[in-house]
């Protein structure tokens, strides 16, 4: 694979406090989803498609516990790299922090993320659009609604609003709704370049991305960045069509025929001189449809991951069984008078009997 791998085991935007009191006495990375560490999914993932190394950034706390799961639990054939970080930084803030180790356009995975789409496929976007950030994209899950059950605030209150041009590919908005006050607009250049504008609050940001390596060279620059979601996409998605360079962005080495997409950049910008003297700013994204995509990114995102993920079970998915996947119950014992559904899910040595 031609890309780096950065999975963030344990930091969030939200201070690691959806999750709380459960990684109170657990971290998020090794909290159990159907009897396995969260990190194994991130992990599993990143095996199928060919990755040999990657990074795992975790908090001091966490630290200790996650290595000691690698040494006794990990049975892959990834080389991980655990590298601590302060648990105040947001997620931007741990990629500067990776600057570093990373040398050529990285993948960057939540610690929360579980999902069986095939990375080259995200990668062949990325690869094709030349592009400068891609991202990927989900659409919810449906909330099946028990009559006179309470409202559960789980992904229907993660709402973001996304621009889509016409073949769905570049992405011309990312907003969450929280940080949207009355309405969302976009600037009159980008609809006259793109007048079919697909907008919809019905796709979510999986929290997957990839990035060009000068990224890093801009947040060593832009220090207020500090979240990838909030902040370093909506910036560069803004700075797709501004008529000035940002900081880090790359010179041409060398003048190229433009292609359609170069045309469609300079026409946004006022005055493409200067612009035109640096790579493109593109921003491209995948919608992921068919496949199983979820965050454990609240307390009832888990405990329906939980119950979601040891049923959506196949060949294509990076979580079935094998030697570097095993399972990880080891030993169940069950009295008689008890009975237990066929894919319930026990840890190691779990005895259920009276007391």
């Amino acid at each position: 694979m031609e890309l780096q791998a950065v999975v963030l085991a344990d930091h969030d935007d939200s201070g690691g406090t959806r999750l709380y009191p459960l990684t109170e006495v657990t971290p998020k990375s090794l909290l159990s989803v159907a009897n396995r560490p969260l990190v194994m999914y991130q992990l599993a993932l990143l095996e199928r498609s060919g990755f040999k190394e990657v990074i795992v950034a975790t908090t001091p706390k966490a630290r200790e516990e996650l290595v000691n799961f690698m040494d006794q639990g990990y049975k892959g054939s990834i080389k991980v790299d655990i590298v601590e970080v302060d648990e105040n930084f947001e997620t931007a803030d741990v990629l500067r922090a990776l600057k570093e180790k990373i040398s050529k356009d990285f993948v960057v995975i939540s610690g929360d993320l579980v999902t069986d789409v095939y990375v080259h496929h995200l990668a062949d976007v990325h690869r094709i659009n030349d592009a400068t950030c891609t991202v990927l994209l989900r659409p919810p899950k449906q909330e099946v609604k028990q009559p006179g059950s309470k409202p559960v605030k789980g992904e229907v209150g993660n709402v973001d609003f996304v621009a889509l041009d016409a073949k769905r590919t570049r992405l011309l908005c990312l907003e969450s709704a929280a940080d949207v006050e009355d309405k969302l607009t976009l600037p009159r250049k980008v609809l006259r370049t793109y007048p079919n504008v697909s907008i919809t609050n019905k796709i979510l940001d999986a929290h997957f991305y990839i990035f060009s390596r000068w990224i890093l060279d801009l947040l060593d620059e832009e220090t207020e960045i500090r979240s990838i979601k909030t902040e370093l996409v909506p910036y560069l998605i803004k700075n797709q069509f501004s008529s000035k360079s940002v900081p880090g962005q790359p010179a041409l080495v060398s003048e190229e025929e433009e292609d359609e997409d170069e045309k469609a950049d300079e026409s946004l910008v006022d005055d493409s001189a200067e612009r035109s003297k640096f790579v493109p700013i593109r921003c491209h994204a995948l919608i992921y449809e068919g496949g199983y995509c979820s965050r454990a990114d609240s307390l009832h995102t888990y405990k329906e991951m939980n119950f979601e993920v040891p049923r959506h079970q196949g060949h294509s998915v990076p979580w079935e069984p094998n030697s570097s996947f095993p399972d990880k119950v080891t030993n169940c014992q069950i009295a008689d008078k008890y009975q237990m559904e066929a894919e319930s899910q026990h840890k190691n040595e779990t005895l259920l009997a009276d007391e």
